[in-house]
């Protein structure tokens, strides 16, 4: 699981699942390039990681813009020379029936979860091209394969990540490139604690609703998929291309109560 010398960028690293892969990737021996459009939040991430002695770099990206992304690229060779990972991790939601979700709402969530992995793949593959490697992370979620009441467009957005990282990875596998996506089920991060599970009017009862219907009678953690995206991005995943890995705990196997 050796990332040395190594660089990395992961979008969306200031919390959840985004931080935890940029502090595992460092802890790895990767230089991580933290990018994230809340400064705050991506700032304190890169600063944890400074004092616990891990090199990184934070730069304000919005990933539904390719100017931004294209920045962020470029900014990366410049200070490195190379970008070896890419984790295409940043996201938001609405929950809100299909029928009630507004335009502005269906862009939105179109705009940063789909078209920000379009925008990471385009402008990171020539780099990548060039050094005749490199391996490509994009966060989906289990919504993306199966239905889910409430996240439908969420659902339509992350179904799309899947099918986009199977499109990349057949176009790019014969320049030495993997792209791989990973499909998170419910993991206790602020995504699924204040837009999903907090914006219902009985989140106790939401919460144990998930509970019941996960095998392993838990929430997953953000390092639980952070250790799935070590392994993808590393070397003892030469071989793995156009997957998409579910670490869901089983929730997608499960189907209801017998007996």
């Amino acid at each position: 699981m050796d990332l040395k010398n190594k660089i990395a960028i992961v979008t969306g690293a200031g919390s959840g699942i985004g931080k935890s892969i940029a502090k595992t990737f460092a802890k790895a021996g990767a230089t991580v390039v933290i990018a994230e459009i809340n400064e705050e939040n991506g700032r304190n991430t890169a600063m944890e990681m400074k004092e616990e002695g891990y090199p990184s770099m934070y730069l304000n990206t919005d990933v539904s813009s390719s100017a931004s992304v294209q920045s962020m690229i470029e900014q990366t060779n410049d200070q490195f020379g190379r970008l070896d990972i890419l984790v295409n991790n940043a996201g938001l939601e609405y929950f809100t029936t299909i029928e009630e979700t507004t335009e502005e709402q269906w862009s939105k969530t179109m705009d940063v979860n789909l078209k920000g992995v379009f925008l990471g793949i385009k402008h990171a593959i020539p780099m990548m091209k060039k050094q005749g490697q490199g391996s490509i992370i994009n966060i989906a979620s289990v919504a993306g394969l199966s239905a889910w009441p409430g996240l439908g467009v969420y659902s339509a957005a992350k179904g799309g990540v899947v099918q986009l990282t199977k499109a990349a990875a057949v176009e790019n596998g014969k320049y030495g490139i993997r792209v791989n996506s990973i499909s998170p089920g419910a993991i206790r991060t602020p995504l699924l604690e204040e837009q999903y599970i907090g914006s219902t009017n009985d989140p106790a009862a939401l919460e144990a609703e998930l509970l019941k219907r996960n095998p392993l009678k838990r929430f997953g953690m953000p390092d639980d998929i952070a250790e799935a995206a070590l392994y993808l991005a590393g070397e003892r995943s030469q071989f793995v291309n156009g997957h998409s890995l579910v670490v869901d705990g089983g929730l997608t196997s499960f189907v209801g109560e017998l007996i």
